[in-house]
């Protein structure tokens, strides 16, 4: 189907990855950027981009104009449900026929995570949107181990998961099923579940970076307010550091709101298994281990 796609967060790593997936396909694309030099940059690229803002629903209608898909993407803050309701209340207004609203695999209504109750509030709207849509839930990020890289280039992965498992996934594998999903322009409600390919503990984590990297990591499991005292040092926000406490050291310990789930939806949608860790690893050994 040859429509128009806009999508949200293209400076970020899921966005950014699905635009340029989609362009390559030759799907008409559209990005939505709330700094004028950002567009500029991606204009220069050849990507037709409008600046509107998540938190302003008329500009954001503005800039949906003669989109036939959304594809949703919020950023984890504390205006994240509203910037979702307002995402979807712009596409109603726009006439946009399809959202693909990315969500994830713990969105609950009373999780203890803030980012994992907004989405979950953002998934209601679309459900009740009028829209047709499809809402993915993709579990954690192989992408967010970056932040750990000072301590992986000494050998060990500090954590409070313990024995908590998850099904880590490459965010180029999400980008690939969205792209795949917007590409074909058919939405009949479907959620599916995005995983790596296995369940992942602190010390499956270790085993996978160390068969990635080519050098031993060890994991080194710390209580949860001492893994969250460490991410403060490393300048992560007190919102943030809280709640990154309770996602690992509360909701992926107990698997709690399906956190360890594992799925081949990867695989059945896009053709291709999703990647494991340690091939994400060997891919990203630079940025990880600081070597050029």
């Amino acid at each position: 189907m040859d429509s128009l796609v806009a999508v949200t967060g293209v400076t970020g790593d899921v966005g950014g990855k699905t635009l340029d997936k989609l362009r390559a396909a030759g799907v008409p694309v559209r990005a939505i950027v709330r700094r004028t030099d950002q567009a500029d940059a991606l204009r220069a690229r050849g990507v037709d981009a409008r600046v509107a803002d998540l938190g302003d629903p008329q500009s954001l209608a503005a800039a949906l104009d003669g989109a036939d898909q959304l594809f949703l993407i919020t950023a984890a803050t504390t205006r994240q449900a509203e910037h979702g309701a307002n995402g979807v209340r712009a596409a109603q207004a726009a006439g946009v026929r399809a959202i693909v609203q990315l969500s994830g695999g713990d969105a609950a209504e009373h999780s203890p995570l803030p980012w994992a109750s907004a989405i979950w509030q953002i998934d209601e709207l679309v459900r009740s949107s009028g829209l047709e849509y499809t809402i993915l839930h993709p579990s954690g990020f192989m992408t967010n181990l970056e932040s750990s890289a000072p301590a992986l280039r000494r050998g060990i992965f500090p954590q409070t998961m313990g024995r908590g498992r998850i099904g880590w996934i490459d965010t180029d594998d999400i980008a690939r099923v969205a792209a795949t999903v917007l590409a074909a322009g058919v939405h009949a409600g479907e959620e599916p579940v995005l995983t790596g390919p296995a369940l992942l503990d602190g010390r499956g984590i270790a085993e996978s970076l160390t068969a990635g990297l080519g050098r031993r990591v060890r994991y080194l499991h710390l209580p949860s307010r001492a893994f969250a005292g460490m991410l403060r040092l490393s300048g992560v926000s007190s919102w943030q550091a809280e709640g990154l406490r309770r996602q690992f050291g509360r909701v992926a310990r107990l698997g709690l709101d399906g956190v360890d789930a594992l799925t081949s939806d990867v695989e059945r949608l896009t053709g291709t298994p999703a990647r494991p860790m340690s091939a994400w690893a060997h891919d990203r050994r630079a940025v990880l281990l600081g070597e050029d």
